[in-house]
């Protein structure tokens, strides 16, 4: 047990982070996946996309001052180990990184509750200091970008552009992102991590959405689904 506790937590927990510390900020709401789109030619180049993405995202960060939000996370591990966990946890975010977190409630397994879901609370209390979160922020200083079409939906567009790490760092991952085509806001993230936590996960996939609230985009949820060797299969989901 000790030892699918702290694969998990590196797979689900670093994966998790990643996808945490990207923030995101003004912009309309992402199509939901049903919707139709057309796809076509992009109106700006990649490097105009990102540059327009980093200035902006720079600008909205000093606007945000403060926040306070209640997360519900919900970890599921099937396969040789049938378990079940849930924490509600409130967390309050003061400019330039400081977050405090506090827990509300929390159910099911105490195990994964104490050695996965409160140890990934504290990985991201360790690393949201601005150095840190400088080494995972989505810039042409960590990752390479790809612009691989822009979507039109009604009035809503969102250059999709692959991102690619530049240095197989902690946190960092592979994978695409959706940018709003007035605010230049992260809107979604698909991805895996940059590199394999280890042997013991053969796959990690993660999908983060943000929402509007106020004149800020901020995380609306975070799924990781994770396969571990013997182990089976977990589900991470975080609702902001």
């Amino acid at each position: 047990r000790d030892t699918l506790a702290v694969e998990i937590l590196r797979a689900i927990g670093n994966i998790s982070l990643a996808a945490c510390l990207c923030m995101a900020l003004p912009a309309p709401k992402l199509p939901a996946a049903e919707s139709s789109t057309n796809t076509m030619d992009s109106p700006l180049t990649a490097a105009q996309v990102v540059s327009r993405m980093v200035e902006m995202n720079g600008r909205r960060e000093k606007a945000l001052r403060g926040y306070t939000s209640l997360r519900t996370y919900h970890l599921e591990l099937h396969g040789i180990l049938n378990l079940h966990a849930d924490m509600e946890v409130k967390m309050t975010y003061r400019y330039p990184g400081e977050k405090d977190f506090t827990i509300l409630s929390e159910s099911g397994s105490e195990y994964i509750r104490n050695h996965v879901l409160k140890r990934l609370i504290e990985a991201e209390n360790e690393s949201s200091h601005p150095d840190e979160i400088r080494q995972v922020a989505i810039t042409p200083e960590n990752y390479d970008f790809e612009l691989t079409g822009y979507e039109h939906d009604g009035n809503d567009g969102y250059y999709i552009l692959n991102v690619t790490p530049k240095v197989k760092r902690k946190y960092l991952f592979k994978g695409r992102i959706w940018v709003d085509s007035r605010s230049f806001a992260i809107a979604r993230i698909e991805g895996q991590p940059a590199k394999p936590p280890s042997w013991w996960t053969t796959k990690v996939n993660f999908v983060a959405q943000y929402e509007r609230v106020g004149n800020f985009w901020l995380p609306a949820s975070n799924k990781s689904v994770t396969s571990v060797r013997v182990f089976g299969r977990s589900l991470l989901t975080i609702k902001y």
